[in-house]
């Protein structure tokens, strides 16, 4: 599993100084909760540089095959020794989890400071916080900085642990405090009873813990720490944090039953705003499925609700009565095309749409199509004509459907803009990969092209999958060119 962190700056960054957030077990996991916990983040904190540290913290529904298989195994024997051997794998798990977070933090400030020497070079000043296991991660980080003789290391500011599932002790605390210099803060609940389960350790998150500020956060449970994040920031008193809403923001009114196709910003609002004629290409290719009943190219609401309705099971959607955010499409893609190990690399939207449809190219094209690569991508769909990369997702539609195993289409070759100086003639010139699924007799023996031939036959065979697929491209298409910050 890796061991580097995921680092993304939040919009509104300004400043000097730099507040890095870390999540625990179970958070963090996947992009949809990625967005989750960058939604906590109070708009107070807007006079400095907001970061996440994503790390792969594992989660406790998220069985590996190896643990599936035994519990699954062990199930069909008995029922009860199924659900005790769950237990049992689940308590590992955590352990493993527990102790990686200990290997992160000895690696965090290295890895932080390469991440802000290229993208915040500026930054004098770093502050932590960290919850449950990203408070292990945390002070796992001070404590190699005590190990370690002076140098020219990050200057700590405030450092605030909530609900953290690790141990420290007072002679610990003054350490680190002598050694950075910082303000070590302590938010603890007594009635944390999830810290409980931190087996073998008396975690800081449930007491107060000598040399630090220690913050008692009255009937806080574990999970309350993100959605109130600005009390626990306002009772701490973390630096930077400043009470109220900066100069010209409203706050935001409190909707008891969201409505889930309005509120799916990353689809409704990219294609709110973006033009009729990439509303009119998504609504072609959802109508190319028999599972859509869309009869307008640009009615927004009907639009996005029909892509959501496309992403889910049609018998789930019936009982929910609602189908998938776009995020929850793209998690369903990512596994489809087996690239949940990937998803670590991923902090946003646009980042793991770049990954999706690099695999989709990659998978109906081969090696040598232009959008097959992930690290090229962009600078190739910003070089090329609206027109050609149309064609190019026309085209890839068509590689997705029954009747392209008995057909060999080929795809039209890019068109750049011939403005574009960045496009060298080789790139220009380069070749296009027939759109058959079918391996050629050289290729038939290749592991990786008969996988992708086994993957676009179920999505071809699978309900609204052949439509899904091209329609994701155009919507990364569409937020690529519009650039908004905030729908990235």
């Amino acid at each position: 599993m890796s061991h580097t962190f995921k680092f993304l700056s939040l919009p509104h960054r300004s400043g000097e100084v730099a507040n890095v957030f870390i999540h625990g077990y179970s958070a963090g996991h996947d992009m949809e909760d990625r967005c989750a916990l960058r939604k906590h983040i109070p708009s107070a904190l807007h006079n400095c540089i907001n970061i996440f540290a994503f790390w792969p913290s594992g989660h406790w529904s998220q069985f590996d095959s190896m643990s599936s298989s035994g519990v699954s195994a062990i199930a069909r024997v008995s029922v009860l020794g199924g659900a005790a051997a769950a237990v049992i794998d689940r308590a590992v798990h955590f352990n493993s989890s527990r102790n990686r977070a200990t290997a992160m933090g000895k690696t965090l400030l290295s890895q932080l400071e390469s991440y802000l020497l290229e993208f915040h070079p500026y930054v004098s000043k770093v502050n932590l916080v960290g919850h449950s296991l990203g408070g292990r991660v945390v002070v796992s980080a001070l404590l190699d900085m005590v190990d370690k003789p002076a140098n020219h290391d990050l200057d700590i500011g405030d450092v605030l642990l909530m609900g953290a599932a690790t141990e420290l002790s007072g002679d610990q605390a003054r350490a680190i405090r002598k050694r950075t210099n910082c303000k070590l803060l302590n938010a603890y609940s007594g009635d944390d009873d999830i810290l409980r389960l931190n087996v073998g350790e008396s975690s800081a998150g449930r007491r107060p813990i000598a040399n630090c500020k220690n913050v008692r956060m009255e009937s806080f449970g574990h999970t309350d720490y993100w959605p109130r994040l600005e009390q626990v920031l306002r009772q701490s008193g973390f630096h930077g944090y400043q009470s109220g809403l900066p100069a010209g923001l409203q706050p935001q009114p409190v909707i008891k039953n969201p409505d889930p196709v309005v509120t799916d910003h990353f689809l409704y609002d990219l294609l709110e705003l973006t033009s009729d004629r990439i509303r009119s290409q998504v609504a072609k290719l959802l109508r190319s499925s028999s599972w859509t009943t869309l009869e307008t190219d640009n009615p927004l609401y009907l639009l996005t609700k029909e892509f959501q309705l496309l992403g889910g099971h049609c018998l789930v959607n019936l009982a929910r009565g609602r189908g998938l955010k776009y995020v929850q499409v793209l998690l369903m893609l990512a596994e489809h095309y087996d690239l949940v190990d990937e998803l670590h690399d991923c902090a946003q939207v646009i980042e793991m749409e770049a990954l999706l449809i690099s695999s989709f190219f990659r998978s109906s094209f081969g090696e040598a199509h232009a959008l097959a690569s992930r690290k090229d991508i962009a600078k190739q769909m910003s070089t090329m004509t609206d027109k050609s990369y149309f064609e190019q997702v026309d085209s890839l539609a068509a590689s997705l459907t029954i009747t392209s195993y008995f057909s060999t289409p080929e795809a039209p070759a890019p068109a750049y803009r011939s403005n574009e100086s960045a496009v060298t003639s080789e790139s220009k010139g380069l070749a296009v990969a027939s759109t058959s699924v079918l391996p050629s007799l050289t290729g038939l023996f290749a592991t990786t092209r008969i996988k992708a031939a086994v993957t676009n036959l179920k999505s071809a065979v699978k309900p609204g999958y052949s439509a899904l697929i091209p329609a994701v491209a155009v919507l990364f298409y569409a937020r690529l060119k519009l650039n908004n910050e905030g729908l990235l």
